[in-house]
């Protein structure tokens, strides 16, 4: 039976995946590199994000594009809400007693702005946030909350979302709601691998 759950955010919970296209090209066009579609962004995006723009920007250096994505995604910030489904989601998961915790890569000030505006920021236990490498953090969480990995699974929209949950040792769900599209999910194998949120209710 599963207790607790770790949720991504991005693409999981909340569709941000417009926005983040439109502050990734705004970076491009500042380096004079060339727009992406919203599906070339699916296929060529991929987390850590340094891996994406060492692939494309390579002459920008972190703290530039950390200083660029924020500036830039603020003007898209308000164009975020959260993807069908997942109000319900997380109102049964409160229902039946199932943990809620995040683990994102989202920045803090925007995960801050978005669950309060989106009435949501109440139903998480502890939010790890601005987290670049998920792998790295789940098995810290698991033993301060004392999780049972057992009883424990990852729910998110990236291959980096089912690594990870293997990483930690638990479910790894993976969601075609959000960035990764179906065949490069489908190449990660997930164990359960499931439309949206609606679909996940069901099965709790």
């Amino acid at each position: 039976m599963i207790r607790n759950l770790l949720l991504d955010w991005s693409g999981t919970l909340a569709d941000d995946l417009s926005a983040v296209v439109d502050a990734t090209n705004a970076i491009f066009r500042e380096y004079g590199h060339r727009e992406f579609s919203r599906e070339e962004f699916r296929q060529e995006f991929e987390l850590p994000f340094s891996r994406f723009y060492a692939r494309h920007l390579p002459q920008a250096t972190v703290e530039e594009l950390e200083e660029l994505y924020v500036r830039f995604f603020h003007g898209f910030q308000a164009n975020v809400t959260l993807l069908p489904g997942a109000l319900a989601f997380l109102e049964a998961c409160r229902l039946r007693g199932i943990r809620l915790f995040l683990l994102s890569t989202i920045k803090a000030t925007h995960f801050e702005e978005q669950s309060q505006r989106l009435g949501v920021d109440h139903f998480f236990e502890h939010a790890y946030v601005e987290i670049l490498d998920k792998r790295e953090k789940i098995r810290e969480i698991l033993a301060i909350h004392q999780l049972n990995p057992s009883e424990t699974a990852f729910v998110g929209d990236m291959v980096h979302d089912i690594e990870t949950a293997r990483h930690g040792g638990v479910l790894d769900i993976a969601v075609l709601t959000g960035f990764d599209p179906l065949e490069k999910l489908v190449a990660a194998s997930p164990s359960m691998l499931i439309r949206d949120l609606n679909t996940l209710r069901a099965c709790l």
